[in-house]
């Protein structure tokens, strides 16, 4: 008797353990209802390229960082990606657009029929910055 209610013990042990993990896993892919990763990646991005200047502007953005290197900012399979490197910033989002108003470079997102927008930096263009050089020198 002692042997079957410790059999019983054990196997109710598992059970709920499974169904603990089952309920862990089964959530993890979700996302926030409060998008709060859209949040952080536009800080992130607003960090990088604050004071660089940019190639395009639109459906994606391009620019040059402080290496002279260009990087690039683009939507690919619902992702919000830099290249070079592939670095996924945001996920799960529906659409990504850059535009320029007022000298200022701003980050549009669609998630879900949400529409966000950040404010990234001040628009330089890289041939602005050239000129100013040679004007310098």
């Amino acid at each position: 008797m002692i042997e079957v209610l410790f059999s019983f013990g054990i196997s109710l042990i598992i059970v709920t353990s499974l169904f603990g993990m089952y309920r862990t896993i089964s959530h993890a892919q979700n996302i926030s209802q409060y998008d709060e990763d859209i949040f952080i990646a536009a800080k992130q991005i607003s960090q990088e390229v604050l004071g660089t200047n940019y190639e395009d502007v639109g459906e994606q953005y391009s620019f040059y960082n402080y290496d002279g290197e260009i990087m690039t900012f683009d939507i690919d399979n619902h992702r919000l990606v830099k290249t070079p490197g592939f670095e996924i910033m945001i996920t799960n989002i529906d659409d990504l657009s850059f535009e320029m108003k007022h000298d200022m470079i701003y980050m549009n997102v669609v998630r879900n029929e949400k529409e966000y927008q950040f404010l990234l930096t001040f628009a330089k263009e890289k041939q602005e910055i050239d000129d100013e050089i040679i004007t310098e020198q």
